[in-house]
């Protein structure tokens, strides 16, 4: 018998049971993928709610009489010298606290990341450290506050370099293979790091001349990058324009490029979303107090009373010299110099430097005197303390440290020039000999000139600030924030060149 067309067979009924237990499968299969859904997202609220910040209260705070602020040590944030904190971060800061009627306590850490945990976990309330929005951004549970501005990024080198055969728009593949390549240093994970990898800037700015070379984020901050790049072990590393100003400042040979095309960000300070008091208090207090005094941020750097050049002249503005003569005691100071074979111009440069002239300053720390002598020393000649507040015998002991300093040195960097003995011998006075001797160690180690101060010494002295060199062997004396004593031994050269200028040896 011939099937007529749309006649159909009627289901069994095991098919459609079959049908129906296939339903109710579907079915259920849905509901558990939905139970599934629900339960997995509730454990990620409850994750997200466990690793919620552990900010402190702003009750908690006011209990406590102590607002802890966490920074990076830099030139243009916060740094201790002799038991006392300076720095345009710190001092921002400390008005901070004064108008909340709290104490300020600083904390230091190596890296942007330690700082953002330090936040996270409860170690500090406020990071006085100028982070980008964009970066702030990227960690859901910070805010920012405090003074803002607004800084771009640029590309600083030692030296001009040779990179306009990049703009010729007809090279091919096998020209621009022959073109010089420049070393560039970014500090991994840094702000800089994060423009570089940035796709809208990269087409921007033609990275091409340079060779990225990746420093790790704990091994060096931007200070120590750059003055790696003046001694030529890098060709440009990449500043904030307000720091490269800093800088260049300080090293006038560096060129540095244009603002980089996109790369302009707000900067601010940061605390957590859960700190909502704190921050309307410290935005409030920012708004009415700091603004005005740093519309753009202008940087009260550790530098600030440094001379930028070496041996350039000293402006002395708190006395006048008249006569030839510098300070009421320059014929002890002459005369001092005479027994000793010293330049009486650079025993008034360390006490211009020191005291002011004042023979009877006695400092916070301890040293005493025109030439503020430590009292150890003064035992060390078997004085007393007290006895080196008289003008002569302080000046007597200054020099007889100052020649075992300089006659120990000597012996042992040879061929050594009269000026880099000085600044050797200076650097000595203030820091201790061990100081000075380890950063001799690390530049024979690290193939500086032992005997030269500029860019050899001196770099191998601020290097033991770093963990990467303060932890080898042939530093003795452990770590050493030596960009302090370089500081004293640029602003007692400064003075005694003034002074040279000024007056006669004889």
């Amino acid at each position: 018998m011939t099937k007529q067309p749309g006649n159909t067979r009627p289901k069994p009924k095991s098919e459609k049971l079959y049908d129906r237990l296939r339903t109710i499968l579907a079915i259920g299969l849905f509901v558990l993928v939905g139970v599934l859904w629900f339960k997995v997202n509730r454990k990620v609220e409850v994750i997200e709610i466990e690793r919620a910040p552990k900010s402190r209260s702003w009750s908690e705070i006011v209990a406590s009489d102590t607002l802890n602020a966490v920074t990076l040590q830099t030139s243009f944030t916060a740094y201790e010298y002799r038991g006392r904190w300076y720095g345009n971060e710190y001092e921002n800061a400390k008005t901070v606290a004064e108008a909340l009627g709290l104490k300020l306590n600083i904390m230091i850490v190596n890296s942007e990341k330690a700082l953002v945990d330090s936040l996270f976990y409860g170690g500090a309330d406020v990071a006085i450290w100028p982070m980008a929005y964009s970066v702030v951004e990227s960690y859901w549970y910070l805010r920012p506050t405090g003074p803002r501005w607004a800084d771009g990024q640029c590309i600083v080198s030692a030296r001009k370099l040779d990179i306009d055969a990049y703009k010729d728009s007809l090279l091919t593949d096998s020209m621009l293979a022959e073109l010089p390549k420049y070393k560039l240093s970014l500090i991994e994970d840094s702000h800089q790091w994060n423009i570089f990898k940035n796709r809208k800037i990269r087409k921007q700015y033609d990275f091409r001349p340079f060779l990225i070379d990746t420093i790790p984020h704990d091994s060096l901050n931007t200070e120590l990058l750059t003055d790696s790049m003046i001694i030529g072990h890098t060709d440009a590393v990449m500043l904030r324009c307000n720091v490269a100003r800093l800088m260049r400042d300080y090293y006038p040979t560096l060129v540095v490029s244009d603002t980089l095309p996109l790369s302009i960000d707000s900067l601010a300070w940061m605390v957590t979303n859960i700190s909502d008091t704190l921050k309307y208090k410290i935005d409030s207090i920012t708004n009415e107090r700091l603004d005005s005094q740093t519309p753009h941020y202008t940087i009260v750097a550790r530098r600030k009373n440094e001379k930028k050049k070496r041996g350039r002249p000293l402006i002395v503005n708190s006395f006048k010299m008249k006569d030839g003569a510098i300070s009421p005691y320059d014929d002890l100071f002459k005369r001092k110099a005479k027994e000793h074979n010293l330049d009486w111009r650079m025993l008034a440069g360390i006490a211009y430097i020191e005291s002011r002239f004042n023979h009877a300053v006695i400092s916070t720390k301890g040293p005493l005197g025109l030439m503020q002598l430590m009292p150890q020393t003064a035992r060390i000649f078997g004085h007393e303390p007290e006895e080196v507040l008289d003008p002569e015998l302080n000046i007597e002991l200054a020099c007889r440290l100052y020649v075992r300093i300089a006659d120990r040195l000597r012996n042992r960097v040879p061929g050594i020039s009269d000026e880099d003995l000085m600044c050797l011998s200076l650097a000595g006075y203030n820091a201790g000999i061990g100081h000075v001797y380890d950063a001799i160690r690390l530049a024979e180690t690290l193939g500086y000139k032992a005997n030269v101060w500029p860019n050899n010494v001196e770099h191998c002295l601020r290097l033991k600030a770093d963990p990467q060199y303060y932890r080898m062997s042939v530093v003795k004396q452990g770590k050493f924030n030596g960009a302090f004593t370089i500081n004293y031994v640029n602003q007692v050269m400064g003075a005694y060149h003034t002074f040279s200028q000024k007056v006669s040896k004889d």
